[in-house]
């Protein structure tokens, strides 16, 4: 299949992938942009700048880190996300023609993605997990080892290494907080994430704010197998992407890729489905820890319906439906019946 451009006199044929080659030229050209862009800052810009603020001095380290974790999101991880899904589903089927239009599920998604990156989310889940989320593994770590001399030091290990080592051992962890999002006890604070009725890129952000199951498991232990400030930036990065793709509308399983190495769209989305009357699957961001804890299947379906059966009113407007579901997590601590996962069934 060719597409034919008729120029008067002459007539050219451009192959059918043509546009989605572009898209990926286009991709590698803003991605060489901001590599210069960010290679003039960091040259300039020095990592340690010293501030005097009401006649106190003091300094503001690791300059070049803050940049590149802050900026990342939105300058390059989220639109490199939608540029390869276009590539690959090409621009009808995309995310980023869908959100032009969004439907009532991808509003919910969008307010949650402007909620975290405003931190708005961080401030209200503060107050939702009664000061949990300011536990610091690193505080943790830095006692430990004033006290006993102990700690792992990775920096005998170049810094990629280190980054899939530890991007391993956070999805290990990862993988433990999904599954206990799934208990009948958390399964409230999880929901909202899987209440989605739509796939989109962004749909990864749709996470409750008193969601502290992951903070405890991975925030806590990351820093006490001596995880690097470097490291995890690259991890974050690497997650974040995988975050974005896993949940396009890509409909790929990545091949063996994606049964072993990371996770993809199509087992995600099985991860997603609206009928959980038979066990769910797919927990990990590696599907290492699947196959080696039971949380692997062989399905393929792509016409799996995704959504949860508990009214959801969507929209813009997300806190009666956040604080309906942190009532109902307290209802359950406390012995009152809510809804599980298993009792979710298409109806």
């Amino acid at each position: 299949m060719s597409i034919a451009l008729d120029s008067g006199e002459a007539r050219f044929s451009l192959p059918s992938y043509a546009p989605r080659l572009l898209t990926l030229a286009g991709l590698l050209a803003y991605v060489g942009m901001l590599a210069v862009a960010w290679w003039a800052i960091s040259a300039r810009l020095p990592d340690q700048i010293p501030l005097t603020i009401v006649g106190h001095a003091f300094s503001l380290k690791h300059v070049h880190d803050k940049i590149l974790s802050t900026g990342s999101i939105l300058l390059l991880i989220l639109p490199s996300a939608f540029w390869i899904e276009c590539a690959v589903v090409g621009w009808r089927q995309s995310s980023a023609r869908a959100l032009l239009a969004p439907t009532e599920s991808m509003k919910t998604d969008i307010c949650f993605f402007l909620m975290e990156q405003l931190h708005l989310n961080g401030m209200i889940g503060k107050v939702l997990m009664l000061g949990l989320s300011i536990i610091s593994g690193v505080a943790l770590r830095d006692w430990i080892a004033a006290r006993t001399g102990f700690a792992i030091d990775p920096t005998v290990l170049p810094l990629w290494p280190q980054v899939i080592v530890y991007f391993y051992a956070y999805s290990f962890f990862d993988y433990w907080a999904h599954r206990v999002g799934h208990t009948k006890w958390f399964w409230p604070l999880h929901r909202y994430h899987h209440a989605a009725q739509d796939f989109c890129v962004i749909n990864g952000g749709r996470i409750h704010p008193a969601g502290f199951v992951g903070i405890v498991s991975i925030n806590i232990p990351m820093p006490l197998l001596g995880a690097t400030p470097e490291a995890m930036i690259w991890v974050n990065v690497v997650t974040s992407v995988l975050g974005f793709l896993i949940h396009s509308r890509m409909e790929t399983g990545f091949g063996w890729v994606g049964r072993y190495v990371i996770q993809s769209p199509l087992h995600h989305r099985l991860h997603h489905k609206l009928d959980m009357s038979t066990p769910t699957g797919f927990f990990g961001m590696a599907p290492i820890w699947d196959h080696l804890f039971g949380g692997w299947s062989e399905c393929r379906d792509r016409n799996v319906a995704v959504g949860v059966d508990t009214p959801y009113a969507q929209g813009f407007w997300v806190m009666p439906d956040l604080l309906r579901d942190y009532w109902d997590f307290w209802k359950g601590l406390v012995g009152r019946r809510t809804l599980s996962p298993s009792e979710q069934i298409t109806r």
